[in-house]
């Protein structure tokens, strides 16, 4: 297969990862993968792309205004979007991230005969949201909810995005949920990158190690999780706690602000963006997943595989994948958090890192993931037939 992934953005994150490991499995595969990229927002993105192997690209060098809202600005983008794909002889479109990059895929698909599109969808649309925060939503999401019985597949990363689009009226032929895919050799357990990494965020051997792993943004409940420390540490002020990435820089000053506020100062570390993940999940205790919004989040899955026990909202596909093995709160509770984290601080005497780590193996590997999508895209490819969309 000739395969192209087209995605909004390129920049630090989990999204690009899974891409790239999906982009460079099926290229071991024999298919011909190729990646294209709306416009770059991180000049750091190769530090999560490891499909070296996999040519990357972007139609703009910068964010094109205000992501094309423009009639002009979306056929402009269609059209060369699909120049590359008659010169590169696509046969399958992936629009694997952005509302307005399905809706583009789908104008520049819609007029070339012999290449067929898929939509992938990478998140949920949260039922409830941070306080203060209001994300406005591309009018695309809205459009393409009119387009989508025309598109034949579209392959969702969670049961929460599936059940989301569904609500707003997304219909099409066939859905899929291919949840995504842990590289369980390069995240397991790790006794002495443990042992590296607490040395070096100064943290004793014997004091418990919570940490939150997500780019700085709202809907990931950083504060939630600050909230929750400080509450936390009241009870045990042996504790630790360590916030792992980076964002925009008024959020992250206003975050590190209210650490200061709650009197985390000397037990909170901010450790911004870190290449060494499986080091870092090894040095936790305990991983806490504050989100408000999720799809199908890597970091829990790559923390079970590290052996370690999660915390997590109840956002997107969280609960599915910690099972009975972790404590589900609900969002926006900072208390319930805490009690959470606290109960799970009692737990880990009896924690089977073991249990964790086969949860991931047998349930969410990087192979299933990128078994399950060949084989779909395959079918997609060898149906002749009009595919139908399916009822409301």
């Amino acid at each position: 297969m000739r395969i192209l992934f087209f995605i909004d953005s390129i920049g630090v994150g989990g999204v690009i990862r899974q891409l790239s490991l999906l982009a460079g499995g099926l290229k071991e595969r024999g298919h011909h993968v190729s990646v294209l990229a709306l416009y770059p927002i991180d000049k750091d993105w190769g530090s999560m792309w490891e499909a070296t192997q996999v040519p990357a690209r972007v139609l703009y060098e910068s964010r094109p205004g205000r992501i094309l809202p423009e009639c002009a600005g979306l056929l402009r983008a269609a059209l060369e979007l699909r120049r590359l794909i008659e010169k590169d002889r696509i046969q399958v479109l992936y629009a694997f991230q952005g509302h307005t990059v399905r809706l583009i895929s789908w104008l520049a698909v819609s007029s070339v005969t012999g290449a067929k599109i898929v939509w992938g969808v990478q998140g949920s649309i949260p039922e409830t949201r941070p306080g203060g925060y209001r994300q406005k939503q591309s009018p695309s999401l809205y459009v393409n909810k009119w387009v989508s019985p025309y598109v034949p597949l579209v392959i969702y990363n969670s049961q929460a995005g599936l059940a989301s689009r569904r609500k707003l009226g997304y219909r099409c032929g066939t859905e899929l949920v291919i949840n995504n895919g842990i590289d369980t050799r390069r995240f397991r357990p790790d006794p002495e990158a443990r042992d590296i990494v607490r040395r070096e965020w100064g943290v004793p051997a014997d004091s418990p190690l919570i940490g939150i792993a997500a780019r700085l943004s709202p809907v990931k409940g950083h504060a939630d999780f600050l909230k929750a420390a400080s509450l936390l540490f009241r009870e045990r002020g042996d504790v630790r706690f360590v916030c792992v990435g980076d964002g925009q820089e008024y959020f992250k000053n206003e975050l590190k602000f209210l650490g200061r506020e709650l009197g985390l100062d000397g037990r909170l570390i901010w450790a911004g963006v870190r290449e060494d993940m499986p080091s870092v999940m090894n040095a936790l205790d305990v991983l806490c997943s504050s989100s408000y919004s999720e799809g199908s989040p890597n970091v829990i899955g790559e923390a079970m595989a590290c052996g370690v026990p999660c915390v997590v909202t109840d956002a997107g596909d969280s609960a599915l994948i910690v099972g009975d093995l972790g404590i589900v709160v609900p969002p926006d509770d900072p208390a319930a958090l805490a009690r959470g984290l606290g109960d799970m601080l009692n737990m880990l005497p009896k924690v089977s890192r073991d249990e964790l780590r086969r949860r991931i193996e047998e349930n969410f590997t990087l192979e299933k993931m990128i078994g399950e999508t060949e084989k779909a895209l395959e079918k997609l490819l060898s149906s002749r037939a009009r595919i139908t969309c399916s009822g409301p």
